[in-house]
């Protein structure tokens, strides 16, 4: 027994280690010497070890069957027998090459990116129009009543003049596929629309006030119309819920996942693809129709100026106040602006040059 080795030896009973020296006995055996003469002998065949594998600074160790365990100060030697220790070696030595680490980083950073860019929004695109139309009404349902409760109030506009809208939505717009229209005072939302997947469109009396024209009113319907038939705020739902599962699969932190898909499709704001895609389609539908796009293009001209209005209040208020903060709220200001780079909605002035260009096209 010439082939021997030291290390650090926990026999089970007690937490305290022990120096202690391993031996080969043969080819299905090893011998643990240890004490403070090495009086204390035990033997363990390789058939009954568990390898626990090295990783950076970490030395490999075997757990055994009797809850005992073996830490190495180097590497396995040559003798020691165990059938996995090539495999566990080949590992160790991948996972300790920087050209193999640098892959992997650049790997991960590539997969999480694709994973983000095609991979949820397919995903979302695919089970969006594989939900049945009861899940769909559902869904579409509790979103109205979250709606409701927290950003909306009853309307105030008067009956007859709702019942016109609606009147010229159903011979106009809907093209045999009539949503319902429901209108209500914009509280949390102000001038606004919002298309549900229970086949409802949201229109709040601030937008209704907001238009100069019945045109402008059904160019925005038209608009809320091509996000139902593509199903935008179901998809959009639906990767804000991606987005959540893959925050929670990197860091293991769950606090921010949407409590519910209903909260999700109310809280994620339309993709640029899917804002253009509702536009196109508005503007085809109008021009089929014959109602003059410029319509459009003024009613976003209009509430653009609305934003903008709000904005320069929330900037005056934001001021005002950065001037009795700290650094860290002055941080934070700065951290707002650079996130707006990032923003996702088409800016207004892209929008409606995109209704400029289709009415050149269409005179032409």
């Amino acid at each position: 027994m010439t082939q021997s080795v030291q290390v650090i030896f926990y026999d089970g009973v007690v937490s305290k280690p022990h120096q202690a020296q391993i031996f080969s006995v043969d080819e299905q055996t090893i011998q643990v010497r240890y004490g403070d003469h090495q009086q204390v002998v035990k033997q363990y065949r390789y058939a009954d070890m568990q390898l626990i594998g090295a990783l950076g600074q970490l030395k490999p160790a075997i757990e055994l069957h009797d809850d005992a365990r073996i830490e190495f100060l180097d590497d396995l030697p040559e003798w020691f027998h165990l059938e996995s220790k090539k495999v566990y070696s080949s590992i160790w030595k991948l996972e300790r090459s920087p050209t193999l680490i640098i892959f992997s980083v650049v790997f991960v950073v590539f997969f999480g990116f694709a994973l983000v860019k095609w991979g949820i929004p397919t995903a979302s695109h695919y089970i969006a129009y594989q939900l049945p139309e009861n899940s769909m009404e559902r869904l579409g349902d509790e979103a109205e009543n979250y709606l409701n409760k927290y950003y909306t109030e009853p309307s105030q506009l008067a009956k007859g003049q709702q019942e016109q809208i609606r009147k010229q939505y159903i011979e106009k717009i809907a093209e045999g596929r009539p949503a319902r229209v429901l209108f209500r005072k914009g509280t949390g939302l102000g001038a606004n629309a919002l298309a549900l997947p229970n086949n409802t469109i949201i229109v709040t009396d601030e937008l209704v006030e907001l238009a100069h024209s019945d045109q402008e009113i059904l160019g925005v319907l038209a608009h809320e119309q091509g996000h139902l038939i593509e199903r935008h705020s179901l998809q959009q739902g639906l990767s804000s819920l991606g987005m959540s599962a893959l925050y929670i699969a990197i860091t293991g932190d769950s606090s921010d996942l949407f409590s519910s898909l209903p909260a999700a499709m109310l809280s994620a704001k339309y993709s640029r693809k899917f804002e253009q895609q509702a536009d196109l389609y508005a503007l085809k539908l109008m021009d089929r129709k014959g109602i003059e796009v410029t319509h459009f293009a003024n009613f976003l001209q209009r509430l653009n100026e609305e934003y903008e209005k709000e904005n320069s209040e929330t900037d005056k208020e934001n001021s005002e106040k950065a001037q009795k903060n700290t650094d860290e709220s002055k941080e934070g200001s700065k951290l707002d602006r650079i996130f707006e780079v990032f923003e996702s909605h088409p800016a207004i002035d892209e929008r409606i040059q995109m209704v400029r260009d289709f009415e050149k096209q269409q005179k032409k």
